[in-house]
């Protein structure tokens, strides 16, 4: 073992600064080795002496981790910093039994001596690629992250085998540094971009200046965020993807360049008017080149360079033309020009753009634009696979290589989905195919349904045999909870077999009711909210019972208690859906006193799941408020960055708008301020409706909830807690016992 040194860490720490300059080099056995005992040391302060870490070679090309012991020293062997995380991570969850959340509030805890290994765990990758990130993430979750959460997130990524991380904060620095080199001022190119949480829309071509203009000190902040997250990620043997060029330029390079050919993109993406729409430089323009060399060139400089780009072209609008040999040199362009900037380049496409849209998205033209590109320059990550494994529909991508990715949530939406079985045997069979280079996840945000994210990034070490949802469970309780708890094991192994179906397809913005704009005729309602269980709540009730006779050594682990408060605010929330109904039936009867009754308890029963919420950080809205506003350094800034928080989650672009509800979440504050009050409203309309024998004006209504919706982004000013209030276990025992009949009866 090589002792840890403070003073060669921080000589090798500023040796890796440099990264932001220079291509990736190879880590030597101390320096993988500082680097992941420093991982260590952050997630389990005090313990990294404990574990002896040596590097080892690779099986055939790919990566392996060994769990081992040596005397009282727990050993972990791998061929690379992720390996070796990956290795730590196993141990922490099959040997000592606990898990480190995606979003961690703090390093663990682990008030035990450090059991040893009871024999030694061997396991090797069965693909060298594992993807994490989405555009999307980067507006859903991102957005107003500092350091520190970032610094826990990536050592998550690296101990759940991630190397092959989607990186896009701080690319506008390399952008405001390429459009003023063109021609433009800082005010124009500030204009371009879009506010913080909706730059992921900007980035993909689907509008520009939504709530701009960004601030150059945004811009200036993310970009020394970025430094941060590559150095760190480099550090523990990630390979980030970057971005590149796809052919999205500003309106004002028309005048720059009149002469060149730009095209307008069809307005109207996400309800948006005309203002807001993009536009695409023709692909055989000698400046689509040159924009993409400038770019490349300022992004290597400032951020250094591994070779990956991401380039989505026309995401979600219609390109300036569907015929083939204009998709083909759209293609064509982005890879020529990419690969004349960096000789070694590698593009990454999400295939969501031709799941989205199959009638125009057709086979030939998909084949068109990725035969244009060298075979293993491609890379195409199959969006969403859990619905529909898109390699299948389409030849494998015509033979270009691709990563088999679990969507799993729109919009970041908390709602209970978790198709297990189904994606066990997906990712047992996919790995059969020749053209399946990796595994990941393109979730549009985190700290949702965590179990299906470990099982998805977990099942790549895997053999045939152990990939066994059973097995997986089963191990999962054990870590959850902390030991090998009974009742916790049958209470997961209920939701595996009875909750988190095969049949939770559909991930089309899931929600409780409670988040749902309310309306009288539920199956009437916008696409983008569904309350549709395809479960039994009963089954849901029997497995939260079984968690409520755990040990008391079980409730007291974080893990657990995560667990009961998502189980049972989802519980809760499905069990709204029926007072609903009693609700709309009593009103179509004209029974008053029935409505009245039942209003109330739905609101009764919202602001109790408020409350359960408010007992864990996960679901609290003062934080993602806090993490806007502490963006800002005056409180100019301040407000519009938490007046962009607000909108991204709720209205999106605008109250009333298509969007409306998209990004909804069960969370502390949002719920008692924002959903609840539109219910309440909605609610004493009915009644006096009732009262006055007098229709419903449903228009009307449509309009108060567009300009309440408003006015809770505009001029909201209400401060939300960010500290838990009460205890998760025993507030959540209350409301079991308070619900537990009717919802049994149905009542």
């Amino acid at each position: 073992m090589r002792v840890h040194n403070n003073y060669r860490s921080k000589i090798l720490i500023a040796a890796f600064c440099f990264l932001n300059v220079l291509p990736l080099f190879a880590l030597t056995e101390n320096e993988t080795e500082i680097s992941v005992r420093q991982l260590i040391e952050r997630v389990l302060p005090g313990q990294s002496t404990y574990f002896d870490l040596n590097v080892i070679a690779p099986v055939n090309g790919h990566d392996l981790f060994e769990i081992d012991k040596n005397g009282n020293r727990i050993v972990l062997r791998g061929n690379n910093p992720v390996s070796l995380a990956v290795a730590f991570n196993t141990y922490l969850t099959e040997v000592a039994c606990v898990s480190y959340s995606w979003e961690a509030n703090g390093p663990l805890k682990i008030d035990r001596k450090l059991p040893l290994p009871q024999t030694k765990i061997q396991r090797t990758c069965s693909v060298n690629e594992r993807f994490f990130n989405n555009t999307c993430t980067f507006g859903y979750t991102f957005p107003y992250w500092d350091w520190q959460k970032w610094e826990r997130f990536i050592d998550w990524m690296a101990m759940n085998g991630i190397n092959r991380p989607l990186m896009q904060t701080g690319q506008e620095a390399a952008w405001l540094e390429v459009w003023k080199s063109f021609g433009m001022t800082d005010q124009q190119v500030c204009s371009f971009f879009s506010a913080p949480a909706h730059l992921p829309w900007h980035r993909m071509g689907n509008m520009d200046s939504w709530g701009g203009p960004l601030p150059l000190s945004y811009i200036e902040q993310q970009s020394r965020l970025q430094k941060q997250i590559l150095q760190r990620c480099r550090l523990l043997g990630m390979k980030p993807i970057l971005s590149a060029f796809a052919g999205h330029v500003p309106k004002e390079l028309q005048k720059i360049y009149p002469k060149v050919k730009i095209s307008t993109i069809e307005p109207g993406w996400g309800g948006m008017d005309s203002t807001y729409t993009t536009h695409f430089l023709d692909p055989q323009e000698p400046l689509f080149a040159e924009i993409q060399k400038r770019f490349i060139t300022t992004q290597q400089q400032l951020y250094g360079n591994d070779h990956l780009y991401s380039a989505d072209p026309f995401n979600e609008i219609s390109p300036p033309s569907w015929e083939s040999n204009f998709l083909a040199r759209v293609s064509k362009s982005i890879y020529e020009s990419m690969s004349n900037a960096d000789p070694k380049a590698v593009w990454y496409q999400m295939s969501w753009t031709f799941y989205f849209d199959t009638a125009h998205w057709t086979q030939p033209r998909l084949a068109a634009m990725i035969h244009e590109v060298p075979k293993g320059k491609l890379v195409f990550l199959d969006y969403v696979s859990e619905e529909q494994e898109y390699f299948l529909k389409s030849d494998a991508f015509h033979g270009a290589p691709f990563i088999w990715c679990y969507l799993g949530n729109f919009g970041g939406n908390t709602h209970l989905v978790a198709p297990l079985h189904k994606v066990m045997t997906r990712l047992k069979n996919v790995r059969q195919n020749e053209g399946c280079i990796g595994i990941g996840s393109t979730l549009e945000g985190i700290n949702v349904n965590p179990i299906i994210y470990e099982m998805v990034l977990q099942a790549p070490w895997l053999s045939p045999n152990e990939m066994d949802v059973q097995q997986f469970i089963r191990k999962y309780a054990d870590r959850r909870s902390g030991n090998a708890d009974p009742a916790v094991r049958k209470a997961w192994e209920i939701l595996s077999e009875k909750v988190l179906v095969d049949t939770a397809v559909g991930i089309w913005n899931h929600c409780t009711v409670f988040q749902m704009s309310p309306v009288l005729d539920y199956n009437r309602h916008f696409w983008s909210t569904n309350a549709d269980i395809p479960y039994s709540n009963i089954d849901l009730l029997h497995a939260i019972d079984y968690l409520l006779q755990g040990r008391k050594e079980s409730k007291k682990a974080d893990a657990y208690q995560y667990d009961l408060v998502n189980l049972t605010r989802q519980l809760l929330g499905n069990y709204g859906f029926k007072i609903y109904s009693q609700i709309t039936d009593s009103y179509r009867k004209k029974d008053l006193n029935s409505f009245q009754k039942y209003s109330d308890q739905f609101i009764r029963l919202g602001l109790e799941i408020d409350s359960l919420l408010g007992t864990r950080h996960e679901f609290l809205l003062g934080n993602w408020i806090s993490d806007a506003s502490k963006t800002g350094k005056t409180q100019s800034e301040k407000d519009y960055y938490t007046r962009d928080a607000r909108e991204i989650i709720t209205i999106w672009h605008k109250g009333g708008g298509g969007l409306t509800d998209y990004s909804n979440r069960q969370w502390n504050g949002l719920i008692s301020s924002y959903y609840i009050p539109r219910w309440q409203e909605f609610f004493n309309r009915l009644k006096r409706c009732l009262q006055t024998q007098t229709p419903f004006d449903e228009k009307e209504f449509t309009q108060w909830g567009a300009v309440f919706e408003q006015n809770w982004v505009d001029n909201n000013h209400e401060s939300f807690t960010t500290k838990t209030q009460s205890d998760p276990v025993v507030l959540s025992e209350q409301l079991i016992y308070k619900y537990k009949n009717s919802i049994l009866s149905n009542r």
